[in-house]
């Protein structure tokens, strides 16, 4: 008897504390690293980006404490973008690529501004050119010899993944 009045009451204290309102919301945008065993053969596509721009708006809901804004600000005076700002520029690229049924915005821009209209929302504006993929196919010497500028700009190239993205700006 004692057991179940304390399994009980265990249980009861659970849902007690999950009583508050929590959220984890989480997206993930840009690339997704091949990790397997063995070599994977390089693979290329022909990236079509329309020639028209879109611009879409994502709503973040965002209730800033003082410690956070004083991260933003002190990332932006040392020129680094604030881990914080990154996760609500990830969550509203993912947001448009989803509406859009793109795999890639060529040079998006953004815009964060307070919602005129709800209280402690972010509006993140994007604007940007959609891209799609197609025509995948393994890569050819042709290929390689194309992307060897851009393997050269880097210190180490990590050839076992077989796939390298870098964005050119």
């Amino acid at each position: 008897m004692k057991k179940v009045k304390l399994t009980l009451a265990a249980f009861v204290a659970v849902i007690f504390a999950s009583c508050g309102t929590y959220t984890y919301q989480e997206s993930t945008a840009r690339f997704v690293e091949p990790s397997r065993a063995g070599f994977i053969s390089p693979v290329v596509a022909d990236m079509v980006v329309q020639e028209t721009a879109i611009t879409h708006e994502v709503e973040v809901f965002a209730k800033l404490k003082k410690r956070e804004i004083s991260q933003i600000m002190r990332a932006e005076i040392q020129g680094v973008e604030s881990p914080l700002v990154l996760s609500w520029k990830k969550y509203a690229l993912a947001q448009t690529l989803k509406k859009y049924k793109a795999d890639d915005i060529v040079s998006p821009t953004f815009e964060i501004a307070p919602s005129r209209m709800k209280k402690d929302v972010l509006v993140i504006t994007v604007t940007g050119h959609l891209a799609t993929y197609q025509n995948y196919r393994k890569a050819t010497q042709a290929d390689v010899e194309l992307m060897k500028p851009f393997l050269e700009q880097k210190n180490e190239v990590n050839m076992k993944a077989g796939i390298i993205l870098q964005r050119v700006r």
